[in-house]
């Protein structure tokens, strides 16, 4: 299961290392794949996560979670 997360505020890797390490201290992210370019991160699940825990993850690293589908 995948959910893509619109992101605002990225510009660098090192913002893109910042939001992959939150995301994936959620319990059920397996993995994050993060791009300041394209301005998303595509987070794959184990199982369902709750929308707002990954949208409180890309927040505290920093950034705006815009949305998630």
């Amino acid at each position: 299961m995948q959910k893509t997360i619109k992101i605002e505020g990225m510009t660098c890797g090192h913002c893109e290392g910042r939001v992959k390490r939150e995301l994936e201290g959620i319990c059920g992210v397996k993995s994050a794949e993060v791009s300041a370019a394209d301005k998303k991160a595509v987070v794959e699940l184990a199982h369902e996560v709750d929308v707002e825990k990954l949208k409180a993850a890309v927040e505290e690293a920093g950034y705006t979670a815009v949305s998630v589908e």
